[in-house]
């Protein structure tokens, strides 16, 4: 049986909000406005990776390109489909450190990350990019932080 802890991201409950033109202001009222949405993405995020369903998982990174620098789109999906998946019993909760909005309309999320399988565990700091690709957030970066 697969198992996933909730987020720990000090998260209040609050809908998504999907409309990007919702939203107005400056930076930090779009931001505002939108942290609700960001939270659930990531809580959205964490489930399917918990549960091992890699579809929906991948589904919501950019296909536009690799999340990470060093390996190539292909590469990579091939590297979360070993990782993640039926089977797979995996523990993962997040810390939120900090989400702010770039002027490009990109959010740069930071998290404290701790991971655990039957095989490994490790705790990073991350740093996700998350993109608007049509109506929904997408990761568009994903970097492991010092």
């Amino acid at each position: 049986m697969l198992r996933y802890c909730a987020l720990i991201l000090f998260l209040f409950m609050s809908g998504p909000l999907y409309a990007s033109d919702a939203c107005s202001g400056s930076t930090e009222e779009k931001l505002q406005c939108h942290s609700g949405e960001v939270k659930d993405f990531l809580r959205r995020w964490v489930r399917a990776w918990g549960d091992g369903d890699i579809d929906t998982y991948l589904s919501l990174y950019t296909t536009a390109r690799s999340p990470r620098e060093d390996l190539t789109s292909e590469e990579w999906i091939q590297h979360r489909r070993a990782r993640i998946g039926p089977g797979k019993e995996i523990e993962l909760n997040l810390k939120l450190e900090s989400m702010g909005l770039e002027d490009s309309g990109i959010f740069d999320v930071i998290f404290t990350q701790q991971y655990r399988s039957t095989a490994f565990q490790d705790e990073v700091r991350k740093r996700l990019f998350l993109l608007r690709d049509g109506q929904e957030l997408r990761i568009w970066k994903e970097e492991i932080l010092p």
